[in-house]
């Protein structure tokens, strides 16, 4: 069998999608890998894959946070800086046994540069929307970049990086081009442009399924509508679910926030009996149970809404999410405010119609069938193996047992 490498970002809305795929390639019998620190390691090895260890690159200062488009270069840049880092690790990792295929989350981009370097075949896994000829999202990075402090200091890191490491000739734009094959994790009918992608996309849906065991909502009122609200794993606003608190007090439903890592939620002070605050929750349990979503609409959370059925209020943060909002309304599958208008009173009233909106609730079915068609880490493993099959560095004895390096662990 093969030995196919997954190269991810740490945070959740890049590296949970790929999870459950490692998982189905390991049980078909394939050896996984992942490059990846103590805290990425102990989500990836429940899956079964080994891990290749290397040690990120220690930040200073405060997080970025993406909230401006100057944020957004400054957050680029730290991307490179940390491959930088972490390259020579991997390379030395990998020195006795490269892959045979490498699939690279589209910011992880020690992927596309070892792929290129080692000449073996990649896919590119899109845990936002996929770049096409017709939908040109690299476009609006470099041009994002191009007016930034950031752009030379950029450019000759890379072109450093790129010396060192004897990576072909490599622009920023070439990061946020389509690869040969492509995994995106949305049914066909979601995307954006969806008439401008051919066959090197599989358009597989979100690969985390809604799981209504591992959550029990604690509602004063069993017949209470649930409003989930939260804004991923990145974003920290407090003055936003102080808000929140504010909007669904003492409303008719039961409100689960979730504030995030660096929110302590006790800083919500008292809060009414219908709401209950918490650093983080199973998201696609809550979902499961949830009548509406209040979101920031990444693509993780936007697909799991999607995969149980979820209305969503989305108050976007970044252009990404943004289009993705923008779609979300564009379908009918939920409202959207600035997050400039999002105030307790709007919050309410956009959630009430949400609530009670029956022609949204009947396109989200039609959704939900799409997101069911499209298969999930199933196909998307059937994917990863057809790309295999293409290449003649995957075509090992039948029945020949997968190895494990001694350096790595699972």
């Amino acid at each position: 069998m093969a030995h196919i490498a997954f190269f991810s970002l740490a945070e959740s809305g890049h590296l949970n999608p790929t999870l459950p795929i490692a998982a189905e390639l390991v049980a078909r019998g394939h050896r996984v890998t992942y490059p990846a620190d103590a805290a990425m390691a102990e989500r990836i090895r429940p899956t079964g894959a080994e891990i290749v260890p290397y040690k990120p690159a220690l930040r200073s200062g405060e997080p970025i946070v993406v909230d401006s488009m100057d944020a957004a270069a400054r957050a680029t840049l730290a991307i490179l800086e940390q491959v930088e880092h972490v390259l020579p690790q991997i390379e030395a990792g990998y020195a006795d046994d490269r892959p045979d295929l490498i699939v690279n989350d589209w910011l992880a981009w020690s992927g596309p540069m070892l792929a290129a370097s080692w000449h073996i075949p990649r896919v590119q896994s899109w845990s936002a929307h996929a770049a096409s000829e017709g939908f040109d999202f690299g476009r609006f990075i470099v041009d994002m970049f191009a007016g930034s402090s950031y752009t030379t200091e950029f450019d000759s890191l890379l072109a450093a990086v790129r010396e060192r490491h004897g990576v072909p000739p490599m622009e920023m734009y070439d990061f946020y081009r389509p690869a040969e094959f492509n995994l995106v994790y949305q049914p066909k009918a979601f995307h954006v442009h969806n008439e401008t992608f051919d066959d090197r996309y599989a358009f597989v849906g979100p690969t985390n399924p809604p799981v209504p065991g591992n959550f029990t909502p604690s509602s004063p009122s069993a017949e209470a509508p649930l409003v989930y609200v939260a804004l991923g794993t990145i974003i920290s606003d407090p003055d936003f679910f102080h808000r929140c608190a504010r909007a669904f007090a003492d409303q008719p439903y039961h409100v689960v926030m979730s504030v995030g890592g660096s929110m302590d939620p006790a800083s919500l002070g008292p809060l009414p009996r219908n709401i209950e605050a918490h650093r983080s929750v199973p998201q696609t349990a809550v979902l499961a149970h949830a009548d509406a979503f209040v979101t920031h609409t990444g693509m993780n959370s936007t697909m799991e809404a999607l995969a149980a059925g979820v209305p969503m209020l989305a108050l976007p943060r970044t252009p990404e999410a943004q289009t993705t909002a923008d779609r979300v309304v564009e379908l009918g599958l939920g409202q959207t405010l600035a997050p400039a208008d999002a105030t307790a009173d709007r919050l309410r009233t956009v959630v009430a119609d949400l609530l009670s909106n029956a022609s949204i609730r009947q396109r989200l079915t039609a959704m939900q069938d799409e997101v069911r068609k499209a298969g999930g880490a199933p196909a998307a493993a059937d994917a990863v193996e057809a790309r295999l099959s293409q290449s003649p560095r995957s075509r090992t004895t039948a029945g020949e047992p997968a190895r494990l390096n001694p350096r790595w662990s699972r």
